[in-house]
């Protein structure tokens, strides 16, 4: 497993696609993945995601509609508030290896439960090839955030950006040690 975990979302407008980079690090050696991200990819990953949260609550707990929405809502700020979204991209500046270059389109989205509280998000091409990330809850909340972002800030518009409402806007990138 990483030492330290690193996301960064960047806007590109000739592609009018997200460049999602990952950079795993452990001591001294980085590895980083450039994946491609559409507008329909980000608005699936949203709702697949969203779904997840409040089925794994609606499993956790016997809740109503309203209590359910607050315990999401509870969970998201708890894990944003764990996030690190001010510090910079190390993998910029550092000896990272760079894999998938160019960067991968991604089409697919697989998750998996792996342990309690633990789930292996698949970021997939048609083809197969991808990322397999394993992440908590927590760093679900805040890829998902990361995504809302920018995606508001490339201008998409897309409907399932503007149902998730106003939330507090973050850089698009963010770092996360386990």
């Amino acid at each position: 497993m990483a030492e330290k975990l690193q996301i960064k979302i960047e806007f590109n407008r000739i592609e009018d696609r997200l460049l999602l980079r990952i950079s795993e690090g452990k001591g001294l050696a980085c590895a980083e993945y450039r994946l491609w991200l559409t507008r329909r990819f980000v608005g699936f990953f949203i709702k697949t995601v969203d779904k997840l949260v409040v089925d794994v609550l609606a499993n956790d707990m016997l809740l109503s509609p309203d209590a359910l929405e607050a315990m999401k809502k509870f969970q998201q700020e708890a894990a944003l508030a764990k996030a690190d979204f001010s510090s910079s991209y190390e993998a910029d500046a550092g000896n990272c290896a760079l894999m998938g270059e160019p960067p991968l389109l991604i089409s697919t989205l697989k998750i998996k439960a792996k342990a309690k509280g633990m789930y292996v998000l698949s970021l997939l091409t048609s083809e197969n090839a991808g990322v397999h990330l394993t992440a908590s809850m927590d760093l679900i909340h805040s890829l998902r955030k990361m995504l809302v972002d920018s995606a508001r800030n490339a201008g998409w518009g897309q409907p399932v950006i503007e149902a998730v409402g106003h939330e507090e806007k973050t850089t698009g990138q963010g770092r996360f040690v386990s």
